[in-house]
Formats: structure tokens, C-alpha cells, sequence
């Protein structure tokens, strides 16, 4: 799968990272990882890294599927997440502000997308040198399946 998440619970911050060719059925199956993810809380904070995309196939109506899975994963409440893209790459962060366009309608999700590791740390007020350095310093568990 080309999405692969970790989470923080000192931090209380998701790590995501998309890698190699990214379409709507990767993004809906890790969605449903996530949700069925031991350590999944609704609300908990977003660092999802594009840093490493190669081929990204979403199109604007796939964008607004997204928004309202995610905006749904709790019925009837909107969940106030705060989400932070890292998004180096021209077409990818233009994406991304499509997603933060719509969220800011929909409510809910928080988006915001940033082009330097240094302005997504930033906004998390995150004061690691780097994304890498995030991960080697912190401990971050890999998704665990929900048990009875």
C-alpha cells in the first residue's frame, strides 16, 4: 500500500506517508485501517508527508469523496481535525489547496498545506529540525488492529 501510517500518543500526532502512485482505493483502504487503528482517536493531529508521490490520480470529484469520508468518520459529528500537508511538489500542493478549499466549506477538518518540512512542523508547533528527525526522536507506534 502507498500510504503507511504511525502514531504518536506523547505527541498525540498521526504520521502519514504517501509514497509512489497514490489513487482514491489506496487512500479509502488506509482510511479504513486508520479507523480500525488501536491508537485511532477522533481529532488527533495530522502530519501527512507527499514529500515522496510519484503519480498522484485524484481528481477533483475524488477530492470531495475524501472530504466527506472524512468528515463522516464519526455519524453525525464533525470532526475537528487538524490536518497539516506537506506537499513539496507543485501539482501535489495545488491538490492540496483544493482539499483546503473545500474543507474550510464543508467544516469539520482543519487543512492546511505547506511546500517546506519547516512550515508543516510550524504549524504543529513541532520544533524538530526535520520530518526525519521527528521520527528518529519520537516514539511513534505502527498501526495495531483494534482487538475484542
Amino acid at each position: 500500500m502507498a500510504i503507511e501510517f504511525e502514531t504518536s500518543l506523547d505527541l498525540d500526532l498521526l504520521y502519514a506517508r504517501w509514497y509512489g502512485f497514490v489513487d482514491y482505493e489506496q487512500f479509502a483502504g488506509n482510511f479504513v485501517r486508520y479507523l480500525s487503528d488501536a491508537h485511532y482517536k477522533p481529532g488527533r493531529r495530522e502530519l501527512i508527508d507527499h514529500s515522496e508521490i510519484t503519480e498522484f490520480d485524484i481528481n477533483f470529484s475524488l477530492v470531495q469523496s475524501i472530504l466527506r469520508q472524512v468528515n463522516s468518520q464519526v455519524p453525525e459529528t464533525p470532526v475537528e481535525t487538524q490536518t497539516v500537508l506537506y506537499s513539496p511538489k507543485e501539482t501535489i500542493f495545488g491538490v492540496g489547496r483544493m482539499y483546503q478549499s473545500l474543507a474550510e466549506i464543508a467544516g469539520g477538518i482543519k487543512v492546511e498545506v505547506y511546500q517546506t518540512e519547516r512550515e508543516a512542523l510550524d504549524a504543529l508547533d513541532l520544533p524538530h529540525e526535520s520530518i526525519a528527525h521527528l521520527l528518529e526522536v519520537e516514539t511513534f507506534l505502527p498501526p495495531t488492529p483494534r482487538t475484542g
